[in-house]
């Protein structure tokens, strides 16, 4: 099975700017974002197997005919990231800490930390689904990371039982045969897309559907009243994969470079210019 050749920390800095998903609309036109009825799976409803993120580098360049490192092709530019206009004046001044930390680091400031959501939406591996009653689950090969979409509740939990989490607590419905999952209840250990802080007050929205039998498309909107001045949007694409397995994932296993706790590494620190 085909996997991302480049190193995990390209990976996870591309992931946490927001430089690997590619928006849909570049990808499949809006004409067919609901489906065309005569090229729908028999069960529309059915979301089982597994599947993988259409929005990487490597699928990008896969459907332009290229491949990386490849000195006969050239790599086309990839989106810009995420805007901070978006951001409100006291978290923008939360990204612009957030961003002199990193200046720290010659390397960046990657941990093996959780992507959270909606990072994990866009990671360049594969997920499984899995139906059961009541729930759907969605196992991510990256981190080894678990969501559980409840269908048999209608409310979240109550907010004395609603822990901040890096996925938050899902719950989700049908609108005819579209799955829309309501997610809420993160920690603010993770970034939107483009090292955006967010409070813990985000609440994400998922719509997914298929396209054809096997194809889904999901239109992701983020609200966050006091990080956002509006909401942020996404379309993301994902491909059936039904001869490829999820495999055990460690970050940790190779880390060489591990911050201590205070969040210092052994090497990569930027030496500061003499005044």
């Amino acid at each position: 099975m085909a996997r991302c050749i480049t190193t995990m920390v390209e990976i996870r800095k591309l992931c946490r700017l927001g430089l690997l998903p590619l928006a849909s609309a570049m990808i499949y036109s809006s004409a067919v974002s609901a489906g065309d009825a005569a090229s729908l799976p028999a069960d529309p409803h059915d979301l089982s197997g597994v599947w993988m993120n259409d929005n990487t580098l490597d699928e990008t360049l896969k459907r332009s005919g290229l491949k990386r490192l490849d000195p006969k092709s050239a790599t086309p530019a990839p989106p810009a990231a995420r805007s901070t206009d978006v951001l409100t004046p006291a978290y923008r001044e939360k990204y612009d800490a957030l961003a002199d930390e990193r200046a720290r680091y010659a390397e960046g400031v990657q941990t093996c930390h959780w992507p959270g959501m909606p990072a994990i939406l866009s990671y360049p591996y594969p997920f499984e689904i899995l139906h059961t009653p009541g729930r759907i689950t969605m196992i991510y090969e990256a981190e080894s990371q678990v969501r559980r979409i409840y269908l048999d509740r209608d409310e979240h939990l109550p907010f004395d039982e609603l822990d901040p989490s890096y996925n938050g607590d899902s719950i989700g419905h049908w609108e005819g045969n579209t799955l829309v999952i309501d997610t809420i209840g993160f920690n603010t250990h993770a970034t939107v897309w483009g090292d955006l802080p967010h409070s813990e007050d985000m609440r994400i929205v998922e719509r997914m559907a298929y396209v054809d039998e096997d194809t889904v498309h999901s239109e992701v909107t983020i609200t966050d009243p006091q990080a956002f001045k509006q909401p942020i949007t996404r379309t993301l694409v994902y491909s059936k994969r039904p001869d490829w397995r999820i495999r055990e994932y460690s970050c940790m296993e190779n880390n060489r470079d591990a911050p201590d706790a205070q969040g210092n590494r052994q090497g990569g620190v930027v030496e500061q210019a003499a005044p």
